[in-house]
């Protein structure tokens, strides 16, 4: 475990800014399209592509440009329309619990289990998926 900026306990890191980040600033927008993994991924391994990209369009995310995006469960980002694109995708009978990354086929809500990560990116990860719905 690693101490965020906000005092609490987190087991993530950003490798771009070389940071531990909690559940809740990992949604800041300083963090919006960062490379978001474990702090001991990043002592194993802390390279990273940058500029990411989208893990449904394989688009290059910029950050500031207005584009909007979403962090899943897994940390994986996404386009918003495509996180609601790829949602419709699935059967209609498909409850949200079902709903998995395209990137890595993981669930895109996070893991109960992890509670940092779990707090204010559900929610937002919620409300995206609702607001671009009811906008299309």
């Amino acid at each position: 475990m690693v101490v965020c900026k906000c005092k609490k306990a987190t087991k993530l890191y950003c490798f771009v800014h070389k940071v531990p980040v909690c559940g809740e600033c990992i949604c800041a927008p300083e963090h919006q399209i960062c490379v978001i993994r474990t702090y001991s991924e990043w002592v194993i391994d802390g390279e990273y592509d940058w500029p990411p990209k989208c893990c449904l369009c394989r688009v290059e995310l910029d950050e500031g440009t207005g584009s909007q995006t979403t962090r899943l469960g897994c940390l994986h980002v996404i386009h918003t329309s495509c996180l609601v694109s790829h949602i419709k995708s699935f059967p209609s009978h498909t409850a949200p619990a079902g709903y998995v990354c395209p990137g890595c086929s993981t669930s895109i809500w996070p893991p109960k289990n992890v509670k940092d990560s779990a707090s204010r990116l559900h929610s937002k990860l919620k409300e995206a998926i609702m607001q671009e719905s009811l906008d299309s």
